[in-house]
């Protein structure tokens, strides 16, 4: 609960500041307002950021013990889309789709090859979801800012792919160059089911478009295959921060 409430605070104290804005625009008629449809419309919007996974678990912990890794180096991509179904001025239903990868390359704490080299680390982490949220809009839509918030839930599914590596020296080129040989490698599929909480602001350029920004912080955990021992616990929580474009219908 302490991440995840350190995860929104920048989007609600977001949120706060575009909810003055708005009040602002409302007391003060010479603020030009971008007129927006406060009846029903259909929203399409592209966006793309950061996801900051929180990596609490023992799968995670296990990696982090052995390996010359943190949870700063699994700060990756997300990029995605959302349907915004728009029943009023404050209410609407979002379906959301989006695609998150991490990825990390480390050595061995402990362990060497044969000839004394640590063993190189690398895991990658790919995570779709398809979800669905209700959005309320506190300040209604039709304003120059236009904040939002919600919560929903949905599917995560995707691939945590896990390998070690050696140099093989009996195979190097002219340069030096060394052929890269794998010592091991794990691999399990996941499909589980989280929720998440999003807070955010639209910023309308016309009466038909509007750029974004956006603060999710999803939980999700999913278990992995017997590969991976007692460490199965995979932790899928953590942020996501974009920006985005939306067109409204």
């Amino acid at each position: 609960m302490k991440r995840f409430i350190q995860s929104l605070l920048p989007a609600l104290a977001m949120l706060a500041i575009a909810t003055a804005a708005v009040a602002q625009d409302t007391q003060d008629p010479e603020q030009p307002i971008i007129p927006q449809d406060p009846s029903r419309f259909i929203e399409g919007r592209l966006w793309f950021g950061t996801s900051v996974p929180d990596a609490r678990s023992n799968f995670w912990d296990d990696n982090f013990q052995n390996y010359e890794a943190s949870r700063s180096q699994l700060t990756g991509f997300a990029f995605g889309g959302d349907s915004i179904r728009h029943f009023d001025r404050h209410n609407a239903l979002m379906i959301s789709a989006g695609f998150f990868w991490s990825s990390a390359n480390e050595p061995a704490r402990y362990v060497l090859d044969e000839n004394g080299n640590p063993l190189e680390h690398h895991l990658d982490l790919d995570t779709f979801f398809l979800a669905a949220a209700y959005l309320f809009y506190p300040a209604g839509t039709e304003h120059r800012l236009i904040p939002y918030l919600g919560a929903g839930a949905g599917f995560y599914m995707g691939e945590l792919r896990a390998y070690r590596s050696s140099f093989v020296t009996d195979d190097c080129d002219e340069d030096g160059n060394c052929t890269t040989g794998f010592i091991d490698k794990q691999d399990s599929f996941f499909l589980t089911v989280g929720y998440f909480a999003v807070a955010g602001l639209e910023m309308p350029v016309s009466s038909h478009a509007a750029l974004l920004v956006d603060g999710r912080y999803t939980v999700a955990h999913a278990h992995l295959g017997s590969d991976f021992g007692d460490s199965r616990n995979l932790d899928l929580s953590g942020g996501q921060y974009v920006a985005g474009v939306a067109i409204h219908f």
